[in-house]
């Protein structure tokens, strides 16, 4: 497990027509949809295929349903849709990932609803932790790190999103466990993005010399 800048990757980087899978999670206000499209962008102005995934779980939105509605979902309730819902489209983001020779980046995992239920106080199971370690088989995985109060800074900035800062330093934790015990990298997600994309093209063994998008430039694709 590292933090910060990754060391140099040892392979060349990949031709044309290597299929792999990135999978980026962390807590929610990392930046981890933000940099995963970024990256995206970047491979494909550069000539490489790539393509975006979002493995959502159906949360934000059935949170706002509640609150609207006025409800309260029991957390077995809910836990077992949003398993529903992120299993499907794991399965789907899956084969799309085989589908495609290049580099499909994907926004969170199974491992995600995981660390739903470790912070919810829920017991693991035993289908959900097989099911998240057979799915990521052999991605290469990348928990994206920040400080608890700047993600919660970050979702405060949104109008449809809240979280509190328990949650975050909980899943916090629960993310770092995670990327010890399964030897994922950990990467500083405070760092400007423009390193953050050149570590992301490291690990994944594409070639950094190429032009990277700069720090303007990667903030602006969570603008469009």
């Amino acid at each position: 497990m590292t933090r910060g800048a990754p060391q140099e990757n040892s392979r060349a980087g990949p031709a044309h027509g290597v299929r792999q899978s990135l999978i980026i999670m962390g807590t929610d206000g990392a930046g981890k949809t933000t940099l995963a499209k970024a990256l995206v962008e970047d491979l494909r102005r550069n000539g490489f295929s790539a393509q975006f995934a979002a493995n959502v779980s159906g949360r934000r939105w059935l949170t706002q349903r509640a609150r609207s509605w006025g409800i309260s979902f029991p957390t077995f309730t809910q836990d077992f849709i949003e398993m529903a819902i992120r299993t499907v489209n794991v399965a789907l983001n899956t084969r799309r990932a085989n589908t495609l020779d290049g580099l499909t980046v994907m926004d969170r995992h199974l491992y995600c609803q995981l660390v739903l239920r470790s912070v919810r106080g829920q017991p693991l199971g035993l289908l959900l932790p097989w099911l998240a370690h057979r799915a990521i088989g052999s991605s290469l995985v990348v928990v994206l790190d920040v400080d608890p109060q700047t993600a919660f800074d970050r979702i405060s900035s949104r109008e449809d999103d809240f979280e509190t800062l328990e949650y975050l330093q909980a899943s916090r934790k629960e993310y770092l466990r995670l990327a010890a015990a399964n030897g994922w990298v950990v990467l500083d997600g405070s760092r400007p993005p423009h390193q953050l994309l050149a570590d992301l093209r490291s690990l994944t063994g594409y070639p950094v010399s190429r032009p990277i998008l700069t720090a303007r430039e990667a903030a602006g694709t969570n603008q469009r």
